[in-house]
């Protein structure tokens, strides 16, 4: 059985998803508002330990042209940190912010992060 966290950090909101292989089911989460890369870190930690986390994965916000910019090095500063509570994996997240504006955007992106990692491990 596998337990994600997926992950579309931002620098004051952080929009998160969750899945467990046994119900297959990617779910939205509670965006989370931070302040600071501690707070992000602890609210993170929280529920990595409520939920049994095996794996995090963070969407990459790459540029259009595949390359990394400055969001992208925030990014991965704050998944240092990450790397404490459950093994990490980047997943390019560009064209994941939903276009439905009737949602939580961030939940949403970061709900379609996991179901495109979660379909290209079917794939594999």
């Amino acid at each position: 059985m596998t337990v994600i966290l997926a992950l579309d950090i931002g620098k004051r909101r952080t929009g998160v998803a969750f899945y467990d292989s046994a119900t297959a089911v990617p779910l939205p989460l509670d965006t989370i508002a931070h302040h600071s890369t501690e707070e992000l870190l602890m609210h993170v930690a929280v529920l990595c330990k409520e939920r049994k986390i095996d794996r995090i994965i963070v969407g990459l916000p790459l540029l259009l042209s595949g390359m990394e910019g400055e969001q992208s090095s925030f990014v991965r500063s704050v998944s240092e940190g990450l790397e404490a509570l459950a093994p990490v994996t980047f997943l390019d997240e560009r064209y994941s912010t939903p276009r439905d504006r009737d949602s939580d955007p961030d939940a949403a992106a970061a709900c379609g992060i996991l179901t495109t990692f979660v379909d290209r491990k079917e794939m594999e």
